[in-house]
């Protein structure tokens, strides 16, 4: 494998030597020795940038296969530095943005992101083949006695796997929360032959039972690209919905172990957010109890993505339409006029939403309508569609994965791709390159009848234009406020949005 250093060398337009400036020689003698330095140094150089190892693939440096790729470097050696990573992705300009120390945070993590989504990939595979029962947040389980503690065990899942391989194993908690025992695993055994677990309410710890210790066969992760596109198809047929409706089904995607979890466990307690609609349903890589009769539902995807894209967002197309695609297996949605997704780090009020809703049923056609919070395009923190219109998602998915690029190699202005001031349309591959609510708003809007319609007082974030001191959350118009990622901020915004006091 070449080494970009030595590509760059080869490829340089600088002096080669001190001896071009002689000038006692001959001018003949003077080129003759010049030949011979520079034959010299390039066979060198090309001695030193052919790789050691036998039979492995060259690869040079050059943007349009860097671009066209798009995995980026798979090791930490093939990490450029900062200066030649702006080179050949030609972003010289604008090197103190904080955007674009964003963007090379992420182009030199990306090893360290393959190596921690393939590890959960392979423990939620097995898992969905052990069939593992659901894990408890905020529960200790205690027996008779305990096996030796494992310490830095990295997650809960491992904790489990751990327990379950282990011979007597009845029982586990893991330490979530940090200090002395961070990251511990007490596996628990029990002499009873009839024994059941002995909960116990204790913060920063999760536990659960172990999974069976047989084999069996798991539902199928998606192979290809356009796997994540096909979505189940509703009825021909759906259930009757009464005319001005606003039944809502308000869902909510959480990342395990996690601030996330905590935010959604509050907002429980506290009977806001999601859990003020008519129903909730919480989507997770992992089955968990977060209170007690609140289950996350698994899909099939680690929910792990990376900043990337023109936009710099997170590239989370593919697992949330794993969400979206066990949403309309679960079929709630056929009973609901309005369906929601809201991220656990938005503070919503449902109560100022109906009236909105209201107001649009007149308007709503059949195929739909879906709500626009942001004049530059649909944000996620807040995602409104109605029954149809997500009906039409369901129908056009696949179309839409085609028509959007489906994952073809870049074809213009592939090396403005990594360029701070670039926000041309994107032209390939869309379906790794855009974030779920920027592909969901241009598959609805472009290949659909379905009705977009701008409501400005849908979303105040700072990703969008928000009005001066948005963060007080005192504007009684707002519907949605984001981000507030710690529960004491989101409790202090939802107080000064509603008026109300709520416990700590």
């Amino acid at each position: 494998m070449e080494d970009p250093e030595c590509v760059e060398a080869l490829n340089s337009d600088a002096p080669i030597s001190r001896w071009e400036s002689a000038n006692f020689l001959p001018a003949l003698q003077r080129g003759a020795v010049r030949t011979f330095l520079i034959l010299s140094v390039l066979g060198l150089l090309a001695l030193l940038c052919r790789s050691p190892g036998a039979g492995r693939t060259a690869l040079r440096w050059a943007p349009d296969a860097a671009i066209a790729e798009w995995s980026g470097p798979m090791s930490k050696d093939e990490v450029l530095p900062m200066k030649k990573w702006a080179k050949v992705f030609k972003v010289q300009d604008h090197m103190d943005d904080p955007l674009t120390l964003r963007r090379y945070y992420q182009y030199s993590h990306h090893p360290d992101f393959v190596k921690e989504k393939a590890k959960t990939e392979e423990l939620m595979h097995w898992a969905a083949e052990h069939r593992c029962p659901p894990m408890s947040v905020g529960t200790e389980l205690v027996a008779d006695s305990d096996m030796e503690v494992q310490k830095t065990v990295p997650t809960a899942m491992d904790c489990q796997r751990s327990c379950t391989q282990t011979p007597g194993c009845v029982a586990w908690t893991w330490v979530q929360d940090e200090g002395d025992d961070f990251q511990n695993c007490y596996r628990r055994e029990s002499l009873q032959r009839f024994w059941s677990p002995e909960p116990n309410h204790k913060e920063g710890v999760v536990s659960g039972m172990p999974c069976s210790r047989e084999k069996h066969e798991a539902e199928q992760w998606p192979q290809k690209e356009m796997d994540f596109f096909r979505l189940p198809k509703p009825p021909k047929y759906p259930p009757p919905r009464p005319i001005g409706g606003t039944r809502l089904l308000c869902i909510a995607v959480c990342l395990p172990f996690t601030k996330e979890q905590d935010l959604l466990i509050m907002q429980y307690h506290y009977g806001i957010g999601i859990f003020a609609c008519d129903t909730f349903a919480i989507y997770s890589s992992v089955s968990m109890e977060l209170a007690p009769g609140v289950l996350t539902r698994r899909v099939t995807s680690t929910l792990l993505g990376e900043l990337g894209g023109s936009f710099l967002t997170v590239l989370n197309l593919g697992a949330f339409m794993q969400v979206w695609k066990q949403v309309l297996w679960d079929g709630e949605y056929l009973h609901h006029d309005w369906i929601l997704k809201v991220d656990p780090d938005t503070v919503f009020l449902v109560n100022r939403l109906r009236p909105i809703l209201a107001n649009y049923n007149e308007e709503m056609g059949p195929s739909g309508i879906y709500l626009n919070n942001c004049k530059d395009g649909m944000h996620g923190p807040l995602e409104v569609f109605s029954r149809s219109a997500i009906m039409q998602l369901a129908n056009t998915s696949e179309y839409c994965a085609e028509k959007l690029d489906g994952g073809k190699p870049c074809q213009k202005d592939c090396d403005k791709f990594w360029d701070i001031t670039y926000r041309g349309h994107c032209n390939g591959p869309c379906t790794k390159w855009w974030g779920e609510d920027i592909w969901c708003d241009q598959c609805l809007y472009q290949f659909t009848e379905a009705k977009r319609i701008f409501e400005p007082t849908l979303l105040q974030e700072e990703h969008c234009d928000p009005e001066p001191g948005w963060r007080d959350c005192q504007n009684p118009k707002i519907v949605a406020y984001h981000p507030f990622k710690k529960p004491e901020d989101y409790r202090v915004c939802l107080e000064r949005a509603s008026g109300l006091k709520f416990d700590t």
